[in-house]
């Protein structure tokens, strides 16, 4: 015992060394960043919330478009530039296509069954052409009247109960994937699936964002994930069901397929598929549920922002309605075919997406499936390749005063338009191949909800017992990849007599339309693996 203890000493010292001088070598090859320290590399640098920001003034102080930051021994590439971006996630996206190791997200949740976990190839392929089956550009056409439906639907719940905004917002987004996903709507905002699923979703956005603390703490130090989970406390509800019996998508999708009244849905799409490709259950209840994590939790996020920003610039909002009283009038509300006219009301949509973008990281990270050089700047195979949308949208030469809401930003010919690469002018949605599938459903119905909110109501900051209005704060946000406002009151009132009249006979039509896809589930997430026998 006495020899082999000195041996492993030494053993562990001579590795320790061999480890940090391949760290060096890379940090002076890598795009710049802070000098890593052995092992640990600059995880103790970390902030404790809403690291995207001190990226983002990483790259300020390096003077570079994108940043080398090491979270243990693993490298990470933040891009904190959209030109920059786009020559790397968008025009090579055949070599970015992919996905780097992630533990806590991937190895100890839905791993390689899951299309956002996938690492590139087949299978990926794969499971993108089954999702666009559900959610592609030309599915989602299809998909514009029950969206339009419930959004009248919101616009008619904010005159009874303006105060539950957020929970408004969070039925419809969920009601319109779950008619998207199984077929039949979510009528109340008090049902379970609403709260249980975002709830999951925001956590699972959690697990994404990098931190010196537990459980992304297993991420910088991956042995720590091998320890069992009865002495392992930091591992505690990561991966709960996973792989076993049903997973709680599968039994949704399961159950809306065997339904003999309900319409074609995605779920009756994926269960005629699933025996030609050999689909696994965990397979089909993540492009089921994936449907959620794309479009309730962001599209609600969204226009949560939405209202704080109507709130903190009222000054953007007299523009929207005079073309909306011009285009539209007080009698009926604007539709799809509306769109072509409303100018400013699609740049203030896309000032929206642009000012506080949902995804705030960009998604998960890609990885090179080679390594690539940009710059003189060398970028190896498999690393964590990370676009900062915090730091590309707020780039004071894109966007100048970059936290004032500006639509005036996405009018050409406007003097506050700026260059930008791409058509849409935000990067809210990722890039090249790995942008998320449901950005069509979710631009489209962005547009409309935000269309139909702005035509009908005054948004405006709440009233305390004086009289005063309550200030709200532009940087209370969530800390996780898709980040939201704190809770904040505000005010909402239909904008004229005649407006509310239009809202309630469009709503109540839009109910009677709707309740085609009215229906109930047996399956509640909180009691499903507690009872559920696997």
């Amino acid at each position: 015992m006495a020899t082999v203890l000195p041996a492993v000493v030494i053993a562990l010292g001579l590795f320790v060394v061999i480890d940090y001088g391949y760290m060096l070598y890379l940090h002076f090859k890598m795009p710049p960043g802070p000098l890593p320290l052995p092992i640990v590399g600059n995880t103790h640098l970390l902030p404790p919330s809403k690291p995207w920001i001190y990226f983002e003034e990483l790259a300020k102080q390096y003077q570079s478009p994108m940043i080398t930051f090491w979270t243990g021994r693993r490298p990470t590439i933040w891009i904190c530039d959209a030109w920059v971006a786009s020559e790397l996630l968008d025009k090579r996206a055949a070599i970015y296509a992919s996905r780097p190791r992630m533990v806590v997200f991937s190895e100890l949740g839905a791993g390689q069954s899951n299309l956002v976990n996938m690492y590139y190839g087949d299978r990926w392929r794969l499971h993108r052409k089954l999702t666009h089956m559900g959610v592609g550009l030309q599915q989602v056409r299809t998909y514009r009247g029950f969206q339009n439906d419930e959004s009248k639907v919101v616009a008619l719940d904010l005159l009874d109960q303006p105060k539950e905004y957020v929970k408004h917002f969070e039925r419809y987004a969920t009601s319109v994937v779950s008619i998207i996903g199984f077929g039949r709507r979510v009528a109340r905002f008090t049902d379970p699936l609403i709260t249980e699923v975002i709830a999951v979703m925001q956590r699972a956005a959690e697990l994404n964002v990098p931190g010196k603390t537990f459980p992304m703490l297993m991420e910088s130090f991956p042995v720590l994930a091998r320890f069992p989970n009865w002495m392992a406390p930091w591992k505690q509800g990561l991966g709960k069901g996973q792989g076993r019996g049903r997973p709680f998508f599968y039994a949704l999708a399961e159950e809306a397929a065997q339904n003999p009244t309900t319409d074609q849905c995605y779920a009756k799409k994926l269960f005629e598929e699933g025996p030609k490709h050999n689909l696994s259950r965990m397979e089909i209840s993540s492009l089921s549920g994936n449907l959620f994590g794309a479009g309730s939790d962001t599209s609600s996020s969204t226009l949560v922002t939405f209202v704080l920003a109507c709130c903190a610039f009222p000054d953007a909002l007299p523009k929207a309605w005079a073309e909306l009283d011009q285009v539209v009038g007080p009698h009926r509300s604007p539709t799809f075919q509306d769109e072509p006219d409303l100018l400013y009301v699609k740049a203030f949509v896309k000032e929206v997406l642009r000012w506080r973008s949902v995804a705030i990281i960009g998604g998960q990270p890609h990885a090179p499936i080679k390594d690539d050089h940009y710059k003189g700047w060398l970028i190896p195979r498999g690393t964590w390749v990370q676009g900062n949308v915090w730091a590309i949208h707020h780039h004071e030469r894109e966007f100048p005063e970059p936290d004032r809401f500006n639509p005036d930003r996405y009018l050409k010919g406007s003097p506050h338009h700026r260059p930008f690469p791409g058509e849409k002018g935000y990067m809210t949605f990722g890039w090249g191949r790995r942008v998320c599938s449901g950005q069509g459903l979710a631009e489209q119905g962005t547009f409309i909800t935000i269309a139909r909110l702005l035509w009908g109501f005054r948004i405006e900051k709440a009233l305390d017992e004086q009289g005063n209005e309550i200030p709200v704060d532009i940087f209370d946000f969530t800390n996780g990849l898709n980040m939201r406002p704190n809770p904040f009151e505000c005010r909402i009132t239909p904008r004229s007599p005649e407006i509310r009249a239009a809202i309630e006979r469009e709503g109540r039509q839009a109910l009677q339309d709707l309740s085609r896809y009215n229906g109930e589930t047996k399956y509640r997430m909180s009691t499903y693996y507690a009872t559920e026998k696997l």
